[in-house]
Order: C-alpha cells, then structure tokens, then sequence
C-alpha cells in the first residue's frame, strides 16, 4: 500500500475513533438525564442492545427498573395469591403489574409454575361432528398455510395460521370459534427483514383442540401430509370446503396471456394426486398434475370451481372472475373430444341434431358438427 494511501486510512481510523467517542459521550448524557435505552436508541437511530454496550463500555451504573421496584409486600402477595390458585395474568391485573413481572418474582421463590397452555374447555359438545367450518380448517391445517404447535415440554398446544390476507385470518378464526366455542386470538406481527407486507396470526390455544384434530389420523406436516379418510368418505359439500381451506392457503390464479388456470401448489407427490382425487369428486374435471401443484384450466372446469369451492379471500376471489370473464367463448378441450367422440357419432346416427348433441354433451355445436358430420353423406348414399 503506498505511503498516501496508508495515512489516509489512519486520518479515517481516527475520525471513526472520535466520532465513536463523541456517540458515546452523548449516550452518555442522555442517560444521565433520565432518558432510558430505548428512548435513546430511539433518538440516535441505533439497536437497544448497542446503546446498552456502549453504556458499558463507560462504565455507566444502570437504574433499577420500575418493574423490578416491588417492595417485599407485593412480593409475598404475588406468591400467596398463586398459591391460592390464581393465575399469573389475574394476579398482573391485581397488582396492577406486568405478567413478566409478577413471573420473575415467583420464579425467585421456586415455585414450580403451571405450564402455560393448560386445555381450555371445549363449549361446542356438538364439535366431534365434521361440519364445513370443521372441514375447513382441517385443509387450512393439513395441506394449507395453518400449523399445530404441540410442545409437552413447556406445555405449548396451539392452533395457528399466519398470513398477509386479514379476511383470511378472520374466516378461520371464525370457523374455530364455531367449531369449538372458543374465540382464537388476532395479533398483528411486527414487520421483519424482507417484509412487504403486514402479517397477521391466529392462535388458539388450547390442548383439546390440537388432540381433536390430530385424532383424525392425518400427516399434517408440510412436505408429507395427505388427505384424512373422513374427507374422503364425506359428502361432495364437505369435500369442496376441505379444498376452499387449502386453495386460500395455497391457490394463485394466473391470468396471463400464455397462461391462464387456477393452481393449487404443493410438491408433494402423494397429496397432489389426493387432491386431484377430490376435485373430480365435486365435479372439476380439465386437470393437470405438474411439478409445482393442480392445475385447473379451461373455462367450464374454472367455472365449476368457482361454483363449487371458490376462494374466500376478497383479491383471489376477484382475480378468479377477472380470469373467467376474460374467456371469449366457449371451447371444449380436445381429451373430452376425445373420450365423447364415439358418443357424439352415435347420438347422430341417431337422427339428433347437432344443437341437441351439444346440449346433452355439454359441448359447442359446432364440435358436435365437426366430428359428426361425416354420418349425413352416409345417411345420403
């Protein structure tokens, strides 16, 4: 490195060295002013956790925390109330106390405290029945976006979905709470790194529910779930809701010009054939099987899925009429030409007209005349 170079890094080395000095010092006076490490890191645009080590690096005696200021007369109270049976939340409330707080102190005792989790009753006696809001959250879980959080070693049983569509978090919400009387919570999640949008979680916490569910014998992890056997035995109703929780986890609708379907994704190989399995059950044929997901295309099979499923979430709802009134006309795809065209011969040698096989095929007239229309130069000769 040339000599010009070498005292340029220096003269850098000390400005950085004296900047660093002058923040420090300025922490410093803002703490000594009553200002806490969060307001300050909040003031200079820097991590809580920064200004505390550079705090400590000038040696600076912290302040007791108004949190950790509770006399030997809160503390006694905060462990002869538990003892008595209440819960860390109503004795916060009590004292007018933090739940942290008041966990910390019994924790000073040690006391053995409940495991958090506890199962909350079912008020629905009625929830052992699969209903479609049942169903429903059966695909949300299962093959969808939702999650069973099932911890016996800090007691963590829990129901949840995360998601940027509030409506959707709403609709499974409300589906549990039908389903077993018990109200989920909303929360709304800070934004984290790579964010574009606001996520929302819905978490029911409740041991009873995670073991209702799992009761049904099904693979509910990501890369191996399948289908539970009462889905696949149950009514067409039944079937079409399991498949709406599943296609507003895992649906998209591509409207382009070279592409336009509905995909259900996933990449596991035994469920994409399960789920294709049920979508001709409810009647949506004009399936394809890929690497990605279920392929649904064509106007007549994009159609009935909308009747028969459909999404919840207002904008894929939308996408998904855009996609089908953007369609012409109407146009049969060649493997149903294929399998109708014996049928379609036959209903002509028949004396029926071409509009009258269309219409008992639900086919174009003019497929019918096309593949048919060799059978009246027969009947001529």
């Amino acid at each position: 490195m040339a000599a010009g170079s070498l005292r340029k890094l220096r003269r850098l080395n000390m400005i950085n060295k004296k900047s660093s000095e002058g923040l420090q010092k300025s922490m410093v006076l803002l703490y000594k002013k009553g200002l806490g490490t969060d307001k300050i890191s909040k003031k200079i645009g820097m991590s809580k956790t920064s200004v505390r080590n550079n705090l400590l690096k000038k040696n600076v005696r912290f302040r007791i925390s108004p949190k950790d200021a509770v006399n030997i007369y809160l503390h006694r109270r905060f462990v002869e109330l538990y003892k008595k049976g209440w819960s860390i939340n109503q004795i916060a409330q009590n004292c007018d106390f933090s739940f942290s707080t008041v966990q910390r102190h019994l924790h000073k005792e040690d006391i053995n405290l409940k495991k958090r989790g506890d199962p909350k009753k079912i008020l629905n006696y009625k929830h052992h029945q699969l209903t479609s809001e049942k169903a429903y959250v059966l695909g949300v879980v299962g093959p969808g976006d939702g999650f069973i959080e099932y911890r016996k070693d800090n007691g963590v049983h829990r129901v949840a979905l995360e998601a940027t569509d509030l409506d959707f978090i709403k609709y499974f919400s409300l589906c549990l709470n039908i389903t077993y009387g018990i109200k989920p919570k909303i929360v709304k999640l800070k934004m984290r790194r790579g964010d574009t949008k606001i996520h929302y979680k819905c978490i029911l916490q409740s041991k009873a529910v995670c073991d209702d569910i799992l009761n049904y014998n099904a693979n509910f992890k990501e890369k191996t779930w399948d289908i539970p056997e009462v889905i696949k035995k149950a009514s067409k109703n039944i079937k079409a809701k399991y498949l709406q929780g599943m296609a507003d986890s895992q649906g998209s609708v591509a409207n382009y010009d070279t592409t336009k379907c509905v995909v259900l994704c996933s990449r596991n190989e035994i469920g994409k054939k399960e789920i294709a399995s049920l979508l001709k059950d409810v009647g949506i044929d004009g399936l394809s099987i890929r690497k990605v997901g279920v392929f649904i295309k064509s106007r007549r099979p994009l159609e009935n899925f909308a009747k028969c499923i459909n999404f919840n979430i207002k904008r894929k709802k939308e996408n998904l009429y855009n996609l089908i009134n953007g369609y012409k006309m109407y146009q049969t795809p060649n493997w149903k030409v294929s399998m109708l065209k014996s049928k379609i011969i036959e209903l002509r040698k028949n004396e029926l007209s071409y509009s009258g096989i269309g219409k008992k095929l639900n086919i174009s007239t003019s497929t019918a005349w096309r593949h048919s229309k060799h059978i009246v130069k027969d009947k001529n000769n």
